[in-house]
C-alpha cells in the first residue's frame, strides 16, 4: 500500500484533505511506523479509521460550525462599528462615554476570538476576517459617523439583532458542546443593549424620550403612554423591522402576547398585565434565515450572507 499515493488522490478532489487531518499530526507523524507495530493485513483497516476520524468529526460539527460562523460575521460587524468610531472620529463620543464604547468594542473582540478558536477546535474553518469596508451602517441614518444619537441608535440595533441571533442559535446547539459558550454570550449581547437603550434614552430623542432598557412598544414622547395598536418596534425605522418584527409565520413578533401557547394578558384576572407588559416580559428569538436578512441590511451586495 502506498499511503502518498492515496493521500495524493484524495487531495485531487478534497484539497482540505492535510487540514482535515491535521489535529491528528501526532498520529500522522508516526504513521510510517505504523507497519512496525501492525500486522500489514491490519494496516488498511487503521487508515481507514483515521479518516473516518477526520471526516466523521467534519460531517458531525458541520452544523455546529455554521451557527458559530453566522455568529462571528455578527461579532465581526458589531466590533467593526465599535472600533471604527473609537479610531476615526474618537470625539464623536462624549468624554463619559468612552469607557463604556472602549468596553463593548473590547468584548465584541473577545467574541469574535473564542468563536474563532472553538470553529477551529470543531475542525472547521472561521469565516475570514471583516473590514469596516465590507459593512454598511447608515440604515437608521446616513449622518451615522457624525451624529452621536444615530451613533447610538445604531448600535442598539447591531446589539438587539445579536442578543435575538445568539438565542435563536441555542435551539440549534442544543446537545453540542458550543451550547455553554453561545449561552453566555448571549447575556453579554442582552446586557449590551441594556445599556446602549439607557445612554438613547439619557438623550431624550424625539420619538425615543421612553426607550426601555429591554426591547419595548414604543412610547408616546408626551407621557410615556403605549402607542397602541402595535404596528411596529420601537426603532422608530421600518426597514429594520427584520430585527425586530418579523419571522416565519409571524409568530415570532417581539410584541407577541403568546409564550408556550398561553395568552399572557390578563393571566390568571391580573388586570394589570396588559399588552404593554405582556409583549416585553420575553426577549424573542430570531430562526436562522431572519438573522441572515437582518444581517445584510447592514452588509454590502458583495460580502452578504448567503
Amino acid at each position: 500500500m502506498n499511503v502518498l499515493n492515496i493521500l495524493n488522490e484524495i487531495e485531487k478532489v478534497d484539497g482540505a484533505v492535510y487540514e482535515r487531518l491535521s489535529p491528528r499530526r501526532a498520529a500522522l507523524k508516526n504513521f510510517l511506523g505504523l507497519g512496525k507495530k501492525i500486522s500489514l493485513a491490519a494496516l488498511p483497516l487503521t487508515l481507514s479509521g483515521v479518516f473516518q476520524k477526520a471526516y466523521s468529526q467534519t460531517t458531525a460539527n458541520g452544523a455546529t460550525v455554521d451557527s458559530l460562523n453566522l455568529l462571528l460575521t455578527l461579532g465581526y460587524m458589531q466590533f467593526q462599528f465599535y472600533n471604527n468610531v473609537i479610531t476615526t472620529t474618537p470625539n464623536l463620543i462624549p468624554v463619559a462615554d468612552r469607557p463604556i464604547i472602549n468596553t463593548l468594542r473590547d468584548q465584541e473582540q473577545a467574541h469574535i476570538n473564542v468563536l474563532i478558536k472553538t470553529i477551529t477546535d470543531l475542525g472547521g474553518v472561521p469565516r475570514a476576517a471583516m473590514p469596516y469596508a465590507n459593512f454598511d451602517y447608515t440604515k437608521v441614518n446616513a449622518n451615522v459617523t457624525t451624529n452621536y444619537g444615530t451613533f447610538l441608535r445604531t448600535a442598539v440595533v447591531l446589539e438587539d439583532l445579536g442578543e435575538r441571533a445568539y438565542k435563536g442559535q441555542l435551539i440549534s446547539l442544543m446537545g453540542t458542546s458550543a451550547l455553554a459558550l453561545v449561552a453566555r454570550v448571549q447575556t453579554i449581547e442582552a446586557r449590551h443593549s441594556a445599556q446602549l437603550r439607557q445612554m438613547v434614552n439619557k438623550l431624550q430623542i424625539a420619538t425615543l424620550k421612553y426607550m426601555r432598557p429591554w426591547v419595548s412598544i414604543r412610547r408616546n414622547d408626551a407621557d410615556g403612554t403605549d402607542l397602541l395598536p402595535i404596528t411596529g418596534n420601537d426603532s422608530m425605522i421600518g426597514t429594520l423591522n427584520p430585527v425586530y418584527d418579523i419571522d416565519t409565520g409571524l409568530l415570532n413578533r417581539e410584541t407577541k402576547t403568546i409564550q408556550a401557547g398561553i395568552e399572557l394578558i390578563g393571566i390568571n384576572g391580573n388586570t394589570n398585565l396588559t399588552v404593554g407588559p405582556a409583549s416585553e416580559a420575553f426577549d424573542e428569538y430570531l430562526l436562522t434565515a431572519t438573522v441572515k436578512t437582518a444581517a445584510n441590511l447592514f452588509i454590502k451586495a458583495a460580502f452578504q450572507l448567503k
